[in-house]
């Protein structure tokens, strides 16, 4: 029986100086052990939960052979690789390098596991994640309840800012 390719979104993000660098960095890595079927625009925010840089997001879809919690795994590897250092102990916001999560899967599938959620569960309170998922996703579905990205951004009381970066 042949595996079933899993197409999952997935949102990088940076706060450091160089953070459309280490963006480009993290789409290689990525792109060098998955396909990465396309790659959003980047987009700028205030930061999050706490006072510091603004953040420079963008939304990958990557086409995934297996399971998503393995993706994970990758994703958590590419982070170490460009000098991600998680600290259980320290803040759950603060500034990071790269940050990498699992949005969504599509076909839709909820995984609720000690290591995985998915959807992620804090997507729709945060108009930074939702914002640059709606350029190219709004029609995913976003909810067990058959919501889609743009319903869900429809919904969204986060009142941060997000701005498309231009070049």
């Amino acid at each position: 029986m042949k595996a079933k390719v899993l197409k999952v979104l997935l949102l990088l993000g940076s706060n450091s100086e160089d953070a459309v660098k280490v963006l480009a960095e993290a789409r290689g890595a990525l792109a060098e052990r998955a396909n990465v079927a396309r790659s959003g625009s980047l987009w700028r925010t205030a930061a999050w939960g706490f006072d510091g840089p603004d953040f420079v997001n963008q939304v990958l879809e990557m086409e995934w052979l297996g399971e998503p919690e393995a993706l994970l795994e990758l994703c958590l590897e590419v982070e170490r690789e460009l000098g991600r250092v998680r600290d259980a102990a320290g803040p759950r916001y603060a500034s990071r390098r790269i940050d990498i999560d699992l949005l969504l899967s599509s076909p839709f599938r909820t995984i609720s596991g000690p290591v995985l959620e998915l959807p992620h569960p804090r997507m729709p309170l945060r108009r930074f994640v939702l914002q640059p998922l709606a350029e190219h996703w709004g029609d995913w579905v976003a909810a067990s309840s058959g919501g889609r990205v743009v319903d869900l951004l429809g919904q969204c009381s986060d009142e941060n800012a997000v701005y498309l970066l231009k070049f």
